[in-house]
């Protein structure tokens, strides 16, 4: 097996395709790198970034364009480390649903502001609801109230109380 050029790459997403053949992926070597270089700070300009892996800025340019035309980059954006603002208490709330109002439920739950993921799910549970909330003050109205609308049938609740893995973009 040869070894792949991005297995010594130091990055963080580096590692979901190591070992793999990269002619499997809709992208090639360079196109990690420089996806690599945008997670780390996607407010680098294109020639840090050319400088950087040793390639045009225009190179640079040209390949972000396309990643961002093929949906491969969705969007640059900001992660608020939540917690050094609020004391953000973040909940996973299954949520079984009647089957003729689950499109119902799912759209009330999508538009709270207070919902960061909705999941469709397999299991005894029809939905997985990701919420950041700013205390279990708010929690408990979101259960107690919220939840309680036409086509909830039950729910359960399990609060994180820390993160020793997790995704930024979710809060925790």
């Amino acid at each position: 097996m040869t070894q792949n050029p991005i297995d010594n790459f130091p990055c963080d997403i580096y590692e979901r395709w190591k070992g793999l053949d990269l002619k499997l992926l809709p992208i090639d070597q360079t196109d990690i790198k420089i996806l690599c270089e945008l997670l780390t700070n996607a407010r680098m300009s294109n020639s840090e970034i050319a400088q950087k892996l040793s390639i045009t800025e225009a190179t640079v340019r040209r390949r972000i364009k396309n990643l961002v035309e093929k949906g491969i980059i969705m969007k640059f954006s900001i992660h608020i480390n939540y917690k050094l603002i609020e004391n953000t208490v973040k909940a996973y709330i299954q949520v079984k649903v009647a089957t003729d109002r689950l499109d119902e439920v799912v759209k009330k739950i999508v538009d709270h502001n207070r919902v960061v993921a909705v999941y469709r799910v397999t299991g005894e549970y029809d939905l997985l609801v990701v919420s950041l909330f700013v205390g279990m003050g708010e929690l408990q109205e979101f259960i107690d109230t919220f939840l309680k609308m036409d086509g909830v049938k039950e729910t359960q609740t399990q609060i994180v109380m820390s993160a020793l893995k997790g995704v930024p973009w979710t809060g925790i």
